[in-house]
């Protein structure tokens, strides 16, 4: 997305409730269709704050944005995001990320996939549970396949947009596999021995290379054992010394296809909670859903309306359970819906205002977040 002046769309109807959502609006209602309400969850044993935002119909979109516009860029407050996309009129923070630090490898990198305006931006750094904001719905995975064809030799590409090595809190990858990388985000290929990058450019490059269920031309240009970046109109692939790419010349076209049935724009997050009105099970190991937390969900009712909600908390101290998230969102009438970042990352931005209360007092920034876009 391009950074441009905040959006100057037309005010939200704001509501408020008691024990459910049918009491009544203070404030100026529009008519608009997009509505921020705050609902009491004391019936469900939730004591903290509670915000729901609305809307249904073809005035807004849910679009992905990314901190800085970057893989790995760094982070960024879903404010910001919102006050530097035009159209917008609401945010809420993302997917899960890592909490390396800026300088270091993957200063703000994405745990999930992601899939922006049919692009493939990011494969996932582990098992992660993806939401189509276009099909309302959500898979236990993303559904993706990138290959290339070389001499006739189908060569499987294994991560895009990853950097490897990767090592955090609970996550240890090694450097393996066919890594591709292309314009635009701040990583940089492997250099280690016995590896190799392989440099090419686009034949056309006005289709982005990794556009789902597309094929595109790719040129050999060079290859290097340096860390480096790809470059306008170019696509760098990493690999060990014995891979097929190693039988390339100077000159030679390659093809590479890459296809995905999670829709043109697909976040991660984790658990799902609800499956087409199917409570979802949750792993009696995954204590950060057994415990309550700050929480942000996106979700839809079986009429197509979507509803993002936060729940105010501490960690591990107050918020909201799975289970409480599930009878909460029944309540609203969702039947499917995925748990996003949580914790000090939960927000809820409106019209020019944060309506959640962060859990240590100021929004945290984050790598992704969820924009409510006026089409």
């Amino acid at each position: 997305m391009t950074g441009v002046a905040p959006s100057t769309a037309a005010p939200l109807s704001v509501v408020t409730t008691a024990a459910s959502v049918t009491s009544a609006a203070y404030g100026k209602t529009s008519t608009n269709g997009l509505h921020v309400f705050a609902i009491n969850g004391r019936q469900y044993g939730v004591f903290t704050g509670i915000h729901v935002l609305t809307f249904s119909g073809s005035q807004y979109t849910v679009k992905i944005d990314i901190a800085n516009h970057s893989i790995d860029g760094g982070r960024q407050t879903p404010s910001t995001m919102c006050q530097t996309t035009a159209g917008c009129v609401a945010a809420v923070n993302g997917d899960y990320f890592d909490m390396t630090h800026r300088g270091l490898p993957d200063p703000g990198d994405e745990v999930g996939g992601i899939i922006q305006n049919c692009v493939l931006l990011h494969t996932p750094e582990i098992a992660h549970q993806q939401a189509n904001l276009d099909a309302q719905s959500v898979s236990e995975g993303l559904n993706w396949s990138s290959t290339v064809d070389v001499n006739g030799a189908s060569v499987p590409i294994t991560a895009i947009n990853l950097e490897l090595p990767m090592s955090y809190v609970k996550v240890h990858l090694p450097l393996a596999g066919t890594l591709l990388f292309t314009p635009s985000y701040a990583l940089r290929t492997p250099s280690a021995a016995g590896w190799v990058t392989y440099e090419f450019t686009q034949v056309d490059s006005s289709v982005s290379p990794t556009t789902i269920n597309t094929t595109t031309e790719l040129e050999f240009v060079a290859k290097t054992t340096k860390a480096v970046n790809a470059t306008a109109g170019q696509v760098d692939i990493s690999a060990s010394t014995g891979s097929t790419l190693a039988t390339l010349q100077v000159g030679d076209i390659v093809t590479m296809t890459t296809t995905s049935t999670a829709g043109c724009d697909s976040i991660g997050g984790h658990p799902i909670l609800l499956n087409h009105g199917v409570v979802a099970p949750i792993a009696p190991a995954d204590t950060y859903m057994a415990k309550s937390y700050a929480r942000t969900v996106i979700g839809w009712t079986a009429s197509g309306e979507t509803v993002i909600m936060t729940v105010d908390g501490k960690d591990g101290k107050s918020g909201a359970t799975a289970h409480q998230l599930v009878s909460l969102l029944q309540s609203l009438n969702v039947v499917t819906a995925l748990d996003l970042d949580g914790g000090k990352s939960t927000t809820l931005y409106a019209r020019g205002r944060v309506f959640d209360s962060p859990s240590h007092g100021n929004e945290r920034p984050v790598s992704t977040g969820l924009l409510v876009v006026q089409n």
